[in-house]
């Protein structure tokens, strides 16, 4: 399991269905709404279309709501300190890219541990 580059993952359409969701349900508890289409060739794009508009939002007027959302999703504060000098558009899109990024990896690991474990309670049963 290669969790730095997550790009072999992104064309597993459950893994991306379970990523929406769990961007949803992240963004939901903020009061913001993200919807997604189904389609699976255009997903990275059409979340990043929804969860910019937000994340601009949040920097310009309610950097506190900002932070609770990325300490929620559990972005890296490594990372978002390298982003955080950048200009707002670049800002934006690379605090949207690791927000995905971030959320897809969670469903990775939770998927790949829920099989391993599911394989050893095959094994234990035979």
């Amino acid at each position: 399991m290669n969790l730095t580059d997550l790009t072999e993952y992104t064309n597993h359409i459950d893994l991306l269905t379970l990523t929406v969701e769990q961007i949803k349900k992240d963004f939901d508890l903020y009061g913001m709404e993200i919807h997604f289409s189904g389609n699976e060739n255009s997903a990275y794009e059409e979340l990043t279309s929804q969860i910019s508009p937000y994340i601009e939002n949040l920097l310009n007027s309610n950097y506190e709501k900002f932070l609770s959302l990325l300490y929620r999703i559990d972005v890296p504060e490594k990372k978002l300190s390298q982003i955080i000098m950048h200009s707002i558009d670049v800002k934006v899109l690379e605090i949207s890219d690791l927000i995905i990024k971030r959320e897809l990896q969670k469903v990775v690991i939770r998927t790949y541990y829920k099989e391993n474990e599911n394989r050893n309670h095959q094994d234990e049963l035979e």
